[in-house]
């Protein structure tokens, strides 16, 4: 099924809508193809072509959905990007992706002013979405028109790497992986018409725009959209979650370990109505995912999807979800192998590097051929992620090649073990872990750690957590270095961004 098919649905399917806020009224489907055909409409007299790149900094809903369904219908490009960019990163992306427009919230409005002046600019307050929303009449799509001008194979999005290892690429997605990837999402996880989906992704991330903006109209729910002050505040997102009522909803790991901190100050009927917990993007903690469901009794169903493999390529199943299965599950709707160093496939747990087959991957990476190349085994897409496959076929993430701390002793470290392990410690809410190279060249094991309020000082000092990491992992991983910090730096999809790790120390 085509995204133009997906959308010409949307007036007829009384069960999609969407909820700016917990509680606020419910902007139905009908309304909504009135404002998309009118913001499809500005964008024409803007002067945007089919191939156009139109770019969109902001917040997380209506907005940022209504402009990808506009750029889709005219078969131009929608360029979401991170509304927390400073203007060099912003500089890059404008520079890659060429747009011709850009959508802006009104407070980035003076970045951009003196940015560039390459591409038109639109504030998102002069979308013509309330003047739609109040218009009667039902707009008419041509379904022969709208086939001939998205052809399958044509760029829906270019959707930026998190930037958590290094520089963001751009990713080129055709209309086909987007449509084939969000019928994916709704099968493997489940989604019904008439729940409700309280999905917590940007727009700029894969969740964030295939679940919220595709598999949830495909589907038919309702999407609950949490305004971002709230998603900045475990308590105001808690309350949030308590008001929505979500049958299903989607969070970064963050926030497990963020409720499980809380407690008792956390009701116990806060998530009574949820069904599962779906999470991505970043580490999920069997202990965190343990402890939750041991409260709260729901499954949280851990899955696995880069951008370049269009999001979801490995998942749990919720049907047979178990506390006790650590990995991220089995393959669906691709196939998979794990590659050692030397080129072959890894025996039943033996680590290699995960490797993935799907019928519609990313088109590549814009503007860079190279990197493209590089990406590739053949028809197989490198992850550049270290798993291990157990002889049921589930899949365990080691660590990410090239990711590893190379200690004084030569061995090879991944951080997430350490990190895992410093987390259990009394005391630390958070920890981040890295190699820090000394002034004689060698590489350290640094630790990040962010304290408990109501931490024991004692715990947390430099031998406490040595000691704790060492009667757990040994003396080779207990980290040389440790420094409490307010916070640690993440995308917001929830991965440490470790490349500014270093500048905290």
């Amino acid at each position: 099924m085509p995204l133009a098919l997906i959308y010409q649905q949307l007036s007829s399917n009384s069960q999609f809508g969407i909820e700016m806020a917990p509680g606020a009224a419910r902007i139905e489907s009908v309304t909504f193809v009135r404002i998309v055909e009118a913001c499809r409409a500005m964008l024409v007299a803007k002067g945007v072509k089919s191939g156009d790149a139109v770019v969109f900094q902001g917040e997380q809903g209506l907005a940022a959905s209504v402009v990808f369904w506009a750029c889709v219908m005219e078969a131009a490009v929608f360029v979401p990007v991170d509304a927390g960019w400073p203007a060099y990163l912003l500089l890059k992306a404008v520079a890659k992706a060429k747009p011709f427009l850009a959508v802006v919230d009104d407070e980035y409005l003076p970045v951009w002013q003196a940015m560039t002046a390459t591409c038109t600019l639109v504030a998102v307050s002069d979308l013509p979405m309330a003047q739609a929303s109040a218009n009667v009449s039902t707009p008419c799509v041509d379904k022969a028109v709208v086939n001939d001008r998205a052809k399958p194979e044509m760029p829906a999005a270019y959707l930026f790497t998190s930037g958590s290892a290094g520089e963001p690429k751009a990713v080129v997605l055709s209309h086909a992986a987007l449509a084939r990837s969000a019928m994916l999402a709704v099968d493997t996880f489940g989604w019904q018409a008439g729940e409700r989906l309280l999905n917590l992704a940007e727009p700029h991330t894969m969740s964030g725009l295939r679940n919220a903006f595709v598999a949830a109209p495909l589907a038919g729910m309702t999407w609950v959209c949490a305004p971002k002050t709230v998603r900045a505040n475990t308590f105001a997102l808690i309350e949030c979650i308590a008001c929505a009522q979500p049958q299903r909803m989607v969070a970064a790991p963050i926030l497990l370990r963020h409720v499980n901190l809380l407690g008792t100050r956390v009701a116990d009927d806060v998530f009574v109505s949820l069904q599962a917990l779906y999470c991505t993007g970043a580490d999920l903690s069997a202990e965190e995912v343990r402890r939750f469901h041991a409260r709260f009794g729901i499954p949280v169903v851990n899955y696995y999807g880069l951008t370049e493999t269009v999001g979801l390529c490995l998942s749990q199943d919720v049907h047979r979800w178990s506390p006790q299965d650590a990995s991220v599950g089995r393959p669906v709707g691709c196939d998979v192998r794990v590659v050692t160093r030397d080129g072959i496939e890894a025996t039943p747990g033996e680590t290699g590097e995960l490797q993935v087959l799907l019928q519609h991957p990313m088109s590549g990476y814009l503007g860079d051929v190279a990197a493209t190349a590089s990406a590739f085994d053949g028809p197989w897409l490198r992850t550049g992620d270290l798993v291990r496959r157990d002889s049921d076929g589930r899949v365990s993430i080691v660590g990410r090649r090239g990711g590893f701390i190379k200690t004084l002793g030569t061995e090879k470290v991944q951080p997430q073990e350490i990190e895992a392990v410093l987390e259990q410690c009394p005391g630390v809410a958070e920890a981040a872990v890295f190699g820090w190279t000394d002034l004689a060249g060698g590489e350290r094991i640094a630790a990040l750690i962010v304290p408990l309020a109501d931490a024991d000082a004692a715990s947390l000092s430099d031998a406490g957590l040595a000691d704790f990491v060492r009667d757990r992992l040994g003396a080779a991983r207990v980290p040389g270095i440790f420094r409490q910090v307010a916070l640690i730096p993440r995308s917001t999809n929830g991965k440490i961004l470790r490349k500014q790790l270093g500048e905290l120390i």
